[in-house]
């Protein structure tokens, strides 16, 4: 390993890693890998922390659990992570590929389930009032129809939410995507939108006439939910 190895742009740029401290206390994070390097026989790594925006040197030691969420791959421990960046770095060196646009987030986790998460994601902010308690909800939401999911953070699930911020155009063209699924998942979605809608001990009425649109272009469609509220 290089120990003179400078930093730049890699693909390494939107991991989900779990850090150790003295106390043996884990917490999680979102991280983009700068650079990796090796001293005596100690291994550091530069990592930016999206939470906190900031960069810090960590002991390679507190480091395990980590998921590179662009690509879907999993490494249980620094050692395996670490031969896997020096030999990316070393192809890109040896071939002088420009390297990639760095970018914070990857969401193509969820595009099975985007027009679903359009519509609550609009009813849940069609009030103003996108709380913790229904953004609670459209988390279990999305970790029950992808259970894969529940490997990701809060924080990166947040960020998808917060990104996606559907206008209403978005929400019917979501409606009308509806019409591939069955019955009873577009059921399943009306009582979720109910549920999120009343998450904060209240249905208002915006958020009843964007579900009632739900139900009369499903009629339109020929599909009859059964559902009352």
């Amino acid at each position: 390993m290089n120990s003179e190895l400078t930093s730049r742009p890699m693909r390494f740029y939107n991991m989900l890693v779990h850090l150790t401290s003295p106390g043996r206390k884990v917490i999680e994070e979102n991280v983009a890998v700068k650079n990796i390097w090796q001293k005596n026989s100690l291994v550091f790594l530069d990592l930016y922390f999206y939470r906190t925006k900031k960069s810090h040197i960590v002991d390679s030691v507190y480091l395990r659990d980590i998921m590179d969420m662009s690509n879907e791959k999993f490494y249980a421990s620094a050692k395996e992570f670490i031969a896997d960046y020096c030999a990316y770095t070393s192809t890109v060196e040896d071939n002088h590929h420009e390297a990639e646009p760095a970018q914070i987030f990857d969401f193509r986790h969820l595009e099975k389930i985007k027009d679903n998460l359009i519509i609550l994601t609009f009813i849940a902010k069609c009030t103003a009032d996108f709380n913790q308690v229904k953004l609670a909800s459209i988390r279990k939401y999305i970790n029950k129809k992808l259970p894969q999911t529940k490997v990701l953070s809060e924080q990166y699930l947040n960020n998808y939410m917060e990104e996606l911020n559907p206008a209403e155009n978005d929400f019917f063209k979501a409606i009308e995507a509806l019409k591939s699924q069955t019955p009873e998942e577009i059921e399943d979605l009306i009582t979720e939108a109910l549920k999120i809608s009343s998450a904060d001990g209240a249905l208002s009425y915006q958020e009843r006439y964007y579900i009632a649109e739900i139900v009369q272009a499903l009629r339109e469609y020929g599909i009859e939910p059964d559902i009352e509220f």
